[in-house]
């Protein structure tokens, strides 16, 4: 497989891009404890429950219950005796 340079030239911005939002919400979160924690108190309430939410979103959780359901059965506790 070969990249043609559209392909590399995105990856670059891409990578750039990332670096230098970074970089820039690194400097403003150092300033003090509440521009860390709390964005300087300057967040409205939807971003930091958007916030909160992303990190619910995971596969892990999901894939134990179902790998669970898939090894013993979802009706398990009435088939013993």
């Amino acid at each position: 497989m070969s990249l043609s340079y559209i392909d590399i030239a995105i990856i670059f911005a891409y990578v750039v891009g990332v670096l230098i939002l970074g970089f820039y919400f690194s400097n403003k979160a150092s300033k003090n404890l509440s521009y860390y924690f709390l964005g300087g108190n300057k967040l409205p309430w939807y971003y930091l429950g958007l916030s909160n939410a992303s990190g619910m979103f995971d596969i892990s959780g999901t894939m134990w219950t179902v790998g669970i359901l898939f090894v013993y059965g979802p009706f398990m506790k009435y088939l013993t005796p």
